[in-house]
């Protein structure tokens, strides 16, 4: 399962960008040709979009505590890569589903975008 900061999923994103470098270039048109700048590729700055199309209210809960906190988590994504990577909690939303009466809670179209700021 993937983990962000000291929460464990309980259910791993039915979609979920995978971490991968961004070439950052820049062309100008010149009399005779073109010059080419390259900076090379970076990982930082770049989302990763994680999306569920439904999950419990404890888990939103507790993905929202950590967005709240406002602070940098590590991000596990468990997919075989054995890499992980400090980032931030930018965005995280949900729709509010009120199932039938005695079920629990829960959140349906839930996405998250995560921003890589380095890798650990």
């Amino acid at each position: 399962m993937m983990s962000l900061g000291s929460y464990t999923f309980l259910r791993n994103p039915e979609k979920c960008t995978y971490p991968q470098k961004r070439k950052y270039a820049s062309v100008v048109e010149t009399f005779g040709g073109a010059a080419y700048f390259s900076w090379g590729c970076v990982l930082p700055g770049q989302i990763l979009n994680l999306t569920w199309p439904g999950m419990e209210t404890t888990m939103f809960d507790e993905l929202i505590t950590l967005f709240e906190a406002d602070t940098q988590v590590v991000f596990d994504p468990n997919v075989g890569l054995g890499t992980t990577y400090n980032v931030e909690i930018q965005s995280l939303l949900g729709d509010f589903l009120a199932p039938y009466p005695g079920a629990a809670d829960y959140k349906k179209n839930v996405k998250m975008e995560l921003v890589i700021i380095s890798e650990v």
